[in-house]
Parts: structure tokens; C-alpha cells; sequence
């Protein structure tokens, strides 16, 4: 018997998924590069060290109000992706601001979609894609970055 595609019954395009979850992979790769602040050391291997950056990005990130990022951080704050135990749960998002708070939420529409939650929609219709369309937010944060995230993100 032939296994189902993974994209058979998906509540997000394929195409938002794979984009974000791109995305969000070459980001963790950029932070993992021993050049950036944000590389953590978990027993020996290179991590990256998100709530260092979920903590610092507050402080630097410009985001313009109707922009396209504004957009992107408002649907990640606004109906912040659930989080499954037994059942979908709302948690609120922690973070000390707005754009702490969509950066916790990108990581949980990570988690959401490598884990296989785009297959089952909860929301209301299209809430699902716009929170797969925060792609934004992640290479806003890599582009405005002090540091060298910008050019271990370019680093071939």
C-alpha cells in the first residue's frame, strides 16, 4: 500500500509551508554559526539560541505600521497558533512586547507545521495560512540584525 503524500489534506498550501519552513531553517542555520550572538552550547553541539534572540530583537526590529511586516506580526499576536497536548490549547505567548510575543509564535508555527498540525485546521477559515505566511518577520529579524546574522544567513 502506498503511503499518502504528506500535502494530500494540508490546511496550508504546500507552497506556504515549505517557504516557512525554509526560511526558518536557514535562520536556526545562521544562528548556529559560532560568528553570531546567537549560538548556544547544548552538551558539545551548536544550538541556536532563540529566546536569546526572541529577547534581544524588541530592542532593534523596526516595524512600520500597514507594512507587510506589521501584517505578518499582527497575525502571528493577534490569534497566536495553539499548542497541542491532548486537544489544541490556547497558551498565551510570553514575551515582555510585540514582537517578543510573534517571535514565540513563529517558533510554535514551526513546531506546528514540522509536526504535522498542517493537516488538521482549527481555526477559522485561512487563519492557518496567514500564520505560514510569517516568513516576514524571521528575514526581517536576520536583515535588521546588529550583529552577523545577516551574513551567516548569506553564508554559503
Amino acid at each position: 500500500m502506498p503511503l499518502i503524500d504528506p500535502y494530500f489534506t494540508p490546511a496550508v498550501l504546500k507552497d506556504f509551508v515549505a517557504n516557512f519552513l525554509g526560511v526558518f531553517a536557514r535562520c536556526e542555520f545562521a544562528m548556529t554559526m559560532k560568528e553570531t550572538a546567537y549560538v548556544r552550547d547544548d552538551h558539545g553541539i551548536a544550538a541556536a539560541a532563540w529566546q536569546q534572540l526572541v529577547n534581544d530583537a524588541g530592542d532593534w526590529l523596526q516595524v512600520q505600521a500597514g507594512a507587510e511586516l506589521d501584517q505578518a506580526v499582527e497575525a502571528l499576536t493577534s490569534e497566536p497558533p495553539r499548542l497541542r497536548a491532548f486537544g489544541w490549547q490556547a497558551v498565551p505567548l510570553p514575551g515582555v512586547d510585540r514582537v517578543a510575543r510573534a517571535m514565540n509564535a513563529a517558533v510554535r508555527v514551526r513546531n506546528n507545521l514540522f509536526h504535522g498540525a498542517k493537516h488538521a485546521s482549527e481555526g477559522a477559515p485561512g487563519r492557518d495560512e496567514r500564520l505560514a505566511r510569517s516568513a516576514p518577520l524571521l528575514l526581517a529579524v536576520v536583515e535588521q540584525c546588529p550583529g552577523d546574522l545577516h551574513g551567516a544567513y548569506g553564508h554559503g
